[in-house]
């Protein structure tokens, strides 16, 4: 079974997003303005919202979103139970699929990312 690269990932969409600034800064800004202020602290917290992105990335089987808010869940201490449970909730909700990338590329990257903090 072929195991993403969740920091290669992560380094490719960090460039991506760079390269994006560059090109459209106006609008980059204003998308950057738009999702910090949903990712921001309020009755959730900013954990909390990261596990609810993570459950639909896992859904979604999207790597990048995958790895984007795993590394984000991470950062803002959320447990590896409460990774877990999210990503179970994500398979209990999206069937065969989303369980296939739970177990997949949901555990590589945090295996990964887990290793940098």
């Amino acid at each position: 079974m072929a195991k993403i690269d969740a920091k290669e990932i992560r380094k490719q969409y960090l460039e991506g997003v760079d390269s994006f600034s560059d090109t459209f800064p106006d609008i980059a800004s204003q998308y950057n303005h738009f999702t910090g202020s949903c990712f921001a602290d309020g009755e959730l917290s900013a954990g909390q919202k990261h596990l609810s992105a993570l459950a639909i990335s896992i859904k979604d089987a999207d790597d990048t979103c995958i790895v984007y808010h795993m590394d984000q869940c991470i950062h803002h201490g959320c447990t590896e139970q409460q990774i877990k449970e999210t990503l179970a909730v994500a398979a209990a909700f999206g069937g065969g699929a989303a369980m296939s990338s739970a177990v997949t590329s949901g555990l590589e990257a945090y295996a990964q990312l887990k290793e940098d903090k």
